[in-house]
Parts: structure tokens; C-alpha cells; sequence
């Protein structure tokens, strides 16, 4: 591997990396859009000049069709938006100058005779406004305006929303961190009959405080009767449309011997400008196969036994889509996600982290990406001699928000992990541009991934033998989290045997799982089964461990009828409304979960496996996240049976299709 890393240290090129950042962070690439068509294209023709073999599949966006368990949405077509405060004939919003200024997905509308502009200055609280009159007008929020659409928007009258909220970061971001920027906001439209049909703006925070002044200025000359209106008056126009359409998907692929595939996948979707997010992820799957092909074509390493292929997608939208289709998952033997990773790490972006699969999907996949990033970061020689790295990397354990959760879904079975970037200053705003890339930190990312899939397409013994020593490693930094978990008080002296257990099952099955892909021989599977006990032996002996008695309080087992996670359980809880009350009930229970109740919903679906209890759930769930959540499972796991998307085994032989 060490050999094949250094080869790529040559053949990737940074420059042309940023090249392609710049191209692809051009097309204002809005899911479903004739935006993203266009970046699609662009990345097509490039693969095509490089020899690629490459193809464009489209699906169908339409609210009524289903992508395993996401629903579609309407193709979006922006021309042009405008916003203008006409009292001081200031032009506040223009789309063509900056995309992120309208709220994406707004629907069209032409106001630009003027109307009146409410400012809310009193938040997100509809008793507040019982005698203000909405309807007609166009409301100025401070704060995420989600929370306004239901009321200001559909109930009193309202047809537009002005917001310059800056979503904030603990540690990472404050409002005044990003006072000129703005921030991405989209709808996200259902097109349920008794939605509303409305648009937005944003303003950057600089701009939102000087209007939220002239507003105030305007209430209170009224107020002295100066003025004949307590509102300013605005005018503007959006020129778009929301129609039946499709997503597109970019494959490309250097083809290999046998029928099974090794998968790089990128999101190509954002607004334009969105560099790091995730144009860098799009620019290193391109040059993956680029410099893999080079190497091959001058014969310096080996052609792909397995099918290498790169696939440019919607995020989450065009994966649901592509997994879809039961010929594009199974085949894969592994895959690696690329999303945000080329920030410049002296300009308030993190390490380039590698997210660790889930513990419902061991796989030696997760060493295998780790040791990719070891080698990638042998960049340059210390004082003494030995090779270090000048990139800030790190490997932690596993987190959503992108979609190698939807590939390392055991109902899908393609363990994928990630590399991505944080902390990142310039997440999801107008100021994630071009500046904010550093070439040699996508270099490593691509030389990471470059090897990830290289390697996983030609896996042999040795490669083996290599993951092997790296997993002695990784096993090692789980038990000593695991100490110190203890030492911190964070796990509980009944936990600590379940915990230890959890972890001796996961690597003891990622062990095992080289058998998945290559002919190894028993007895070196059960040496390294053996390494892993004795591991976990010695740090049960070393806090004083006695194995406890696992108590189930739920026995109750229940199988999945669906693959896929579930993206949104809104849109389930609209599909199926018989189970209204199953999900309020839910999401009580849920809210009580705070931030890590994205992951906590996603490993709940991942151990409901038609194996486990209800109470076996909880623990394994409770094991990687470290929060107690028998009765948020309880109600998971009802829930989906209300919606019939899992049944209790001993009522049903119903399998996963």
C-alpha cells in the first residue's frame, strides 16, 4: 500500500483539483434544477476528455414518487429574484448577483407595484401578533423562518418571508463571525395539497440589523404621526417555476474484471459558490479516477480487479434514487464518501476527519480507511527523518449528515465511511468560496480516497495483514475511550461489561469480514479473533470488570419491511396517518434526546434486524452514543409498526424486499 501511496503523491494534482472546485462551484447546483443539469453535464464532459467512461441516469422529481424511503420533490427553475426597500430605493436581494439571496425552492411571484413589510421584532411567537394584520404583506424574521410558515404564512395572510438569520455554531460560529455573509436557506416542499405557495429573501446579518433599524425608525414616526404607515414598503419579483422534472445522477467508472464494484461518492448539489460544500468533494472523485488511470496507462501499477466507480449525486435525494435500483448496491463491496474536504486549515476549518461506519455495519472497511489516511499523511520529513503530515487529520467515531449513512444501512450493506471537515467557518453560507480551498489539503483527501479504492479493488493478503495491524490500533483507542469513559463518570459501573462486550462483538465481526470479499484462510481470521479477545480480556481485568448480567426488559422483536434509512419521518407520518398519535407520542419522547438525536433515529433503524429485542436495541444504541434510550426505542419501533413498516417476528414472516 505504502508503495501505491507514494505513486499517487505524484500522479494527483493539486492544481487541477482546484481547477475543477472553480468549474463546479460556478453552476448554481440546486437540487433537482436546471442548475444542477448543468454541473452534471460539466462533470460528464471533463470525465469524458480524461478518457473516463462515464453516463448521466435521470429520475423522475415528483412529489408522488418514492425513492426507497425519501420522497421526491419538484424540479426547481430560477431565473431571476429581486428584492428592492423602496422608501430609501435600496436594492436589498438580487439573485443573479448573489444566488443565496432567495430562499431556494420560492415559488414565483411578482409584487412589484409594492407591498408593505412587517417586521416581527418579537420572534417566533404568534400571540404576540393576535392584532397585527399579515395579510397581503411580507414579513421580516430574525431567526430560522421555518417556524413562520404555518402561522404568518397560512393562517393569517402573509405571502413572503425577509429573514437574515445566520445559523449559529457553539465553538465554531457567531452571528458576528459571518456578519456579511448569508446564510443557505431552502424550502423543502412536500406539495401536500393545503401547503402554502410561498417565497423568501435573505439578508446577510450587517443587512438585517440596518433594516430592523429603519423599520423600527418607520413604526415610531408613525407612532408620533409623522408617517401614514407603521411599514416600510418593499417591491420585487421572483421569476421561477416548480414543475414535474428529474435528478440526475454522474457514474463513471474504471471497469474491472470481475462483477463486484468499489464506489467513491460525492455530493454535487449546493448553491453556487458552496467550494468546500462540496465541490471538493466532486473535484476528488474526479481526479481519483484521473490518477489511478495515469498510473495504469504507464503501467506503474496494476489494472482494478474490481470495478472502480465514482458516482456524483444529489445529497441523499439522488442516493435514495440510486440505491433504488437493487443492481446498483448489490455488488459493491465498500464504498467512501467525500464531503467537504479541501478547507484551508488556517482559515477556521478543521481536520479532515474520517467518520467511522456504525456499530450495526462491522466491517474491516473502517481500518481500511483509517490506514488510507496514514499513508495519504506521510507528507513530509520531521527533523529526524520520518515521514509526517502536514495535513490535520483525525478518524472518529460514527456521525450522519451525509449519505455514507444511507449506503452503511445494513438493509442496503455497503459499509461506507466518510471523510469530511470540522469545524467549518463558512458551512452552508455565501463566504464558502473559492479563497477557503487549500489544493494540498484536497490532495490528501484524494490521495486518501484514491488509495481506499485502489486497494479494496485489488485486496490481497498482504493488504490484509496491513488493515489487520491498524485494526490492533483502532481496538486499542476504543478501549481506552472506553477507560476513560469510566474515569469520567460517563459510564456507569453496570454499563461498563455491555460496553466492552459491544466493542469485542464489533472488531470480533469486522474480523470476520474479510471472508465477504477474499478467499482467506480460516486460521488467520481466528488468530486475529483471538488478538481481540485477549484485548478485551486484559481491559475488563484492568477496571475490575465483572461480567453483568445483560436484563432483557423488552423482548419484543421486530424486522424492517423497508430499505434504507428513513430521510424525513415527517413525510412517513404523512403517508401513513394512522399512526399520528404513535408519532406525537415519539417525538415527546425524542425531544428529550437534545443534539444527538439525528444519530440516535439512524442506529435505531440499523439494529432493527428481526435479531434483536427491543431492550437488545436499546443497548447497542445506548453503547455507541452513550445515552439511555429504552423508551425513545420503544416508541421507534411502535411507531414504525404503526406506519406497518416493521412487524413484530412471531406475527409475521414478512422479509425485507
Amino acid at each position: 500500500m505504502r508503495q501505491v501511496s507514494e505513486l499517487l503523491k505524484q500522479a494527483v494534482e493539486p492544481k487541477r483539483l482546484y481547477t475543477v472546485v472553480k468549474e463546479v462551484s460556478s453552476y448554481h447546483r440546486i437540487q433537482a434544477s436546471t442548475g444542477f443539469r448543468k454541473a452534471a453535464n460539466y462533470c460528464k464532459e471533463t470525465l469524458d476528455q480524461l478518457g473516463i467512461e462515464s453516463r448521466i441516469i435521470s429520475y423522475k422529481a415528483s412529489p408522488e414518487v418514492w425513492y426507497l424511503q425519501n420522497k421526491m420533490f419538484m424540479e426547481w427553475d430560477l431565473k431571476s429574484a429581486w428584492l428592492k426597500l423602496n422608501d430609501l430605493d435600496v436594492m436589498l436581494c438580487d439573485a443573479q448577483t448573489e444566488p443565496i439571496s432567495i430562499i431556494q425552492k420560492s415559488y414565483p411571484v411578482d409584487f412589484t407595484s409594492g407591498v408593505e413589510l412587517v417586521y416581527l421584532s418579537k420572534g417566533n411567537h404568534p400571540e404576540e401578533y393576535k392584532d397585527v394584520d399579515l395579510k397581503g404583506k411580507i414579513i421580516f424574521v430574525r431567526d430560522a423562518f421555518n417556524g413562520y410558515v404555518n402561522w404568518a404564512i397560512k393562517e393569517k395572510g402573509a405571502i413572503g418571508i425577509v429573514t437574515d438569520f445566520m445559523r449559529t455554531v457553539p465553538g465554531i460560529r457567531t452571528r458576528n463571525d459571518l456578519y456579511e455573509s448569508l446564510n443557505y436557506t431552502s424550502f423543502w416542499w412536500t406539495h401536500e395539497e393545503d401547503e402554502p405557495k410561498t417565497f423568501g429573501f435573505v439578508l446577510s446579518p450587517k443587512m438585517g440589523d440596518w433594516l430592523a433599524e429603519q423599520c423600527t425608525k418607520q413604526m415610531e414616526a408613525y407612532e408620533r404621526k409623522e408617517k401614514d404607515t407603521p411599514y416600510l414598503k418593499v417591491s420585487g419579483k421572483v421569476d421561477s417555476r416548480l414543475y414535474p422534472g428529474e435528478i440526475e445522477v454522474v457514474e463513471a467508472v474504471l471497469p474491472g474484471e470481475t462483477k463486484e464494484e468499489v464506489l467513491i461518492s460525492a455530493h454535487l448539489c449546493h448553491p453556487k459558490c458552496s467550494c468546500n460544500d462540496n465541490a471538493s468533494g466532486v473535484s476528488a472523485s474526479i481526479e481519483v479516477l484521473r490518477s489511478l488511470k495515469s498510473l495504469m496507462d504507464a503501467g506503474k501499477i496494476d489494472r482494478n480487479k474490481r470495478t472502480i466507480k465514482v458516482i456524483l449525486i444529489p445529497e441523499f435525494t439522488g442516493t435514495f434514487a440510486y440505491l433504488s435500483e437493487k443492481n446498483h448496491r448489490e455488488n459493491v463491496v465498500g464504498a467512501i464518501n467525500l464531503d467537504m474536504v479541501g478547507g484551508r486549515q488556517t482559515r477556521f476549518y478543521g481536520p479532515i476527519t474520517g467518520t467511522s461506519l456504525p456499530g450495526s455495519t462491522p466491517s474491516f472497511i473502517n481500518d481500511l480507511t483509517s490506514l488510507c489516511m496514514d499513508y495519504a499523511a506521510e507528507e513530509a520529513p520531521n527533523l529526524s527523518g520520518k515521514m509526517v503530515s502536514k495535513t490535520n487529520y483525525t478518524f472518529e467515531s460514527f456521525s450522519g449528515g451525509s449519505d455514507h449513512v444511507v449506503f452503511s444501512d445494513p438493509t442496503v450493506g455497503i459499509p461506507c465511511c466518510m471523510l469530511g471537515q470540522w469545524p467549518d467557518l463558512n458551512y452552508h453560507t455565501a463566504t464558502d468560496t473559492l479563497d477557503v480551498i487549500d489544493p494540498e489539503v484536497l490532495a490528501f483527501s484524494c490521495r486518501t480516497a484514491a488509495l481506499f479504492v485502489y486497494t479494496l479493488a485489488n485486496l490481497n493478503e498482504n493488504h490484509i495483514r496491513e488493515i489487520q495491524n491498524k485494526a490492533h490500533v483502532n481496538l486499542s483507542k476504543r478501549l481506552a475511550e472506553t477507560a476513560q469513559h469510566v474515569l469520567d463518570g460517563k459510564l456507569k459501573a453496570e454499563q461498563i461489561s455491555h460496553q466492552l462486550r459491544h466493542i469485542k462483538q464489533y472488531f470480533t465481526q469486522s474480523a470476520e469480514d474479510y471472508k465477504r470479499v477474499y478467499d482467506i484462510e480460516d486460521a488467520l481470521i481466528e488468530k486475529e479473533k483471538q488478538w481481540i479477545s485477549t484485548a478485551v480480556d486484559q481491559m475488563m481485568n484492568y477496571l475490575d470488570v465483572e461480567e453483568t448480567e445483560f436484563k432483557v426488559q423488552d423482548d419484543r422483536v421486530f424486522e424492517r419491511t423497508y430499505v434504507g434509512p428513513i430521510n424525513s419521518l415527517v413525510d412517513c407520518a404523512t403517508r401513513y396517518p394512522q399512526s399520528k398519535h404513535l408519532y406525537e407520542t415519539y417525538q415527546q419522547k425524542m425531544k428529550t434526546m437534545g443534539m444527538g438525536a439525528h444519530t440516535l433515529e439512524t442506529l435505531m433503524q440499523f439494529y432493527l434486524d428481526g435479531k434483536r429485542t427491543v431492550s437488545e436495541i436499546a443497548q447497542c444504541v445506548q453503547c455507541d452514543t452513550l445515552m439511555e434510550c429504552h423508551d425513545v426505542v420503544g416508541a421507534f419501533v411502535e411507531l414504525l409498526e404503526g406506519m406497518g413498516l416493521a412487524v413484530q417476528k412471531q406475527d409475521s414472516d414478512e422479509l425485507i424486499s
